[in-house]
């Protein structure tokens, strides 16, 4: 504010000073005014990025990205070249640097990209084309509109809202407020954080016109030529919409111009059974709109199952759906559309049979429709072809194992590939891209196996974790039992629910559970799948995650510690019901081989079939292989044939084993204790009876 004030005041000082018979006082004003200029000049000079010094000059700042402006020999520089000189932070300076990576896109791929050059000392520019309509924020994923609405509804309670006399007008109001101040805090967040690394940021549409070099088109209409060493090709994906449904951003809408909508819906038909329709059905019920949801498939669980969801976990989530309000109507597609000019008026949606296309006696009026069903890459209007770079016949970019292009310098990653679409796997595959532009060892790694899957998710679940922002939210990592046999892996599952812990009885909660999967067939009973639905199910999944990706063992889960009063109390309770299901649990793996106990098992059979076993008639329930038992003495040849009873020591005859008391006794020995302290221990340790499986 220096200029704008301070010559008031100082001029203020200099009158007064004038009046004084003394020279002091004028002299004193005149050397305040004199370094007052001084001072608000190097705050002017330091916001554009340089410093201001009386022998030096004005010297580049070590991290700016224009070193290439000076010349680092001269040590002195005119006034009149501060501007040319100063830091490119926006308008034409910013196009006239060659830059070592220019990025396409700036969502949280694009952005995430930029970041991970800038850190490793190159030069990189970011061009985000804003588009049209309500764009999502700079560095956001294109769901998070969805999730700003989500928290935006559980706050606000609408039907009390209503009962105060609160118009829908002003309620939706406060929503879209909420919720844009949310995503400009994103956006504020992210133009920070490359500010602060010098990484600029262009605002228009580009379009390759060679191998190295894209045609600019700004805001302003002009077109500039933009040069760089390497592209990354980080533009996202946009909503698919069928062509029979009229799409206006008014009353119908697609996933993406949903963020229009500018009142308060009192019903919503929403088509499609993917992550995206499940959301906002849930939302817009939270809003209080009555909600229906048109699914193709016969039940929803196959649909859920085809996006991962465990079949307990997608259970549930209909549970609380219907529970909700929510109407779900199976085996049913959207046919005519008549859509009245005024919203006082409800549109009239004729439903057809998934199958046979014959129209439905119903007629479904809704105040608002959204089409929620898949995703396609943002590949069009992008030169493409000019620069020699290949798609496939669903638009997305198809990349080599280093994330190259087919045109060399020419990366990609994030939605623009395809499948799965989601934000965690952009960035990994973002930062992927950067590492081996500029590292030559890892561009010489085209061996298969040695690069970087683009379709990794596909191709191995536990890279990356899964999020639902329902209401309960749904997280799930890894495989569900139902996948790993059907890849012939020895599953078996564990689950918890919520209020088996203190924290869900704390709050009263009925709902929610989490679910464990092992592999049973490896000594050590690796954990390979998580599902959860419930309180905090996205941020739950992260534990879960470390757990599937390092293959963690069921007993370190089981003697993990957590913070008390917590729901990661559910991963102890789910590893707890796999142990309990297990022939061989961690206690006895821990212990003894797993070929020593299959060998053990084997030859506890063989004592039965070979009438030396009986059974406990004052335990047993008829017919329960559980309580058949082989003599004492008989348990001990067993342990001496498998090495377990040093050959020296005396056997000691004393009643019969189960098959339980059997397996815990060999564990006993193993530990060095005496044959008859571990008959005893193991007599009282068993408490569940367990039959040969």
């Amino acid at each position: 504010h220096f200029w704008k004030w301070y010559p008031v005041r100082a001029l203020t000082s200099l009158t007064m000073a004038a009046k004084s018979p003394s020279l002091f006082p004028f002299i004193l004003s005149l050397l305040c005014f004199s370094h007052g200029a001084k001072t608000a000049l190097s705050s002017r000079l330091r916001l554009r990025g340089l410093r201001f010094g009386s022998i030096r000059g004005l010297r580049k700042p070590q991290h700016s990205p224009s070193a290439g402006i000076f010349n680092q020999k001269m040590g002195f520089r005119k006034f009149h070249d501060v501007k040319t000189s100063a830091v490119p932070n926006k308008g034409m300076d910013m196009l006239s640097k060659r830059y070592d990576l220019v990025i396409l896109g700036g969502g949280p791929t694009g952005c995430a990209a930029a970041e991970a050059a800038a850190y490793a000392g190159h030069s990189a520019m970011v061009i985000d084309d804003p588009g049209s309509g309500a764009k999502v924020q700079l560095g956001g994923p294109t769901g998070l509109f969805s999730k700003a609405l989500r928290d935006t509804a559980k706050r606000v309670d609408v039907q009390l809202l209503k009962t105060m006399g609160i118009s829908d007008r002003s309620i939706w109001s406060q929503v879209q407020e909420m919720c844009k101040e949310i995503a400009l805090v994103e956006t504020q967040n992210t133009v920070k954080r490359l500010r602060n690394i010098a990484v600029p940021r262009m605002q228009g549409k580009a379009r390759f016109i060679g191998p190295n070099e894209v045609a600019l088109e700004l805001r302003n209409g002009k077109i500039v030529p933009v040069s760089a060493d390497n592209f990354l090709i980080a533009t996202g994906s946009s909503a698919f919409i069928a062509s029979d449904v009229p799409v206006d951003g008014r009353r119908v809408f697609d996933s993406d111009c949903i963020r229009e909508l500018s009142y308060l819906p009192r019903s919503v038909a929403i088509t499609g059974a993917g992550i995206i329709a499940i959301e906002y059905a849930k939302i817009f019920s939270k809003l209080g709109a009555e909600v229906s949801i048109l699914i193709r498939d016969s039940s929803f669980n196959n649909a859920m199952e085809r996006v991962g969801i465990d079949k307990d976990v997608a259970e549930e989530l209909k549970q609380e759906l219907l529970e909700s309000g929510v109407r779900l109507l199976f085996k049913t597609q959207v046919g005519k559309f008549k859509v009245p000019p005024s919203l006082s008026k409800p549109i009239e949606i004729e439903l057809l049979e998934a199958k046979t296309n014959k129209p439905m006696t119903e007629t479904l009026e809704v105040d608002t429709y959204l089409f929620a069903a898949g995703r396609i890459p943002n590949t069009q209007d992008l030169g493409l072809e000019d620069a020699g770079i290949q798609k496939d016949e669903k638009g997305r970019i198809l990349v080599d194992c280093n994330l190259q292009t087919s045109a060399k310098g020419v990366y990609a990653a994030g939605d623009c590939l395809g499948p799965p679409g989601l934000a965690s796997t952009g960035i990994e595959q973002g930062i992927a891209a950067v590492k081996r532009m500029f590292d030559p060892l890892l561009k010489e790694k085209t061996d298969e196996g040695d690069g970087f899957d683009p379709s990794s998710y596909l191709s191995d679940p536990d890279r990356f974790p899964v999020g639902i922002w329902t209401t309960p939210e749904v997280a799930y990592i890894g495989v569900t039992k139902e996948k790993a046999l059907s890849m012939d892996i020895d599953a078996v599952e564990g689950i918890a629910q919520y209020r088996e812990t203190t924290r869900g009885r704390v709050q009263r909660i009925n709902r929610g559970l989490l679910k464990l999967v092992v592999d049973k067939g490896k000594r050590d009973l690796p954990v390979i799948g998580v599902s959860i639905i419930g309180e905090d199910a996205c941020e739950l999944v992260h534990y879960g995650m470390e757990l599937v990706q390092s293959r963690r063992s069921l007993g370190k889960v089981l003697a993990a510690s957590h913070a008390a009063v917590t729901y990661h109390e559910l991963y102890t309770i789910a590893a707890g019901a796999v142990d309990s299901q297990l022939e061989f649990g961690v206690r006895l793996r821990s212990a003894l081989p797993l070929d020593t106990l299959l060998q053990a098992k084997a030859k506890f059979q063989e004592a039965i079939a070979a009438g030396l076993a009986f059974r406990d008639e004052e335990s047993s329930k008829e017919g329960d292989p559980a309580f058949v038992k082989i003599p004492y003495e008989e348990a001990e040849d067993i342990a001496a044939e498998l090495g377990l009873l040093p050959l020296g020591e005396e056997k000691v005859g004393m009643g019969a084993f189960s098959y339980s008391e059997f397996l815990e006794y060999l564990r006993q020995l193993s530990q060095g204790r005496t044959s008859e302290a571990s008959a005893r221990a193991a007599i009282s340790a068993v408490i569940r009876p367990l039959a040969p499986a």
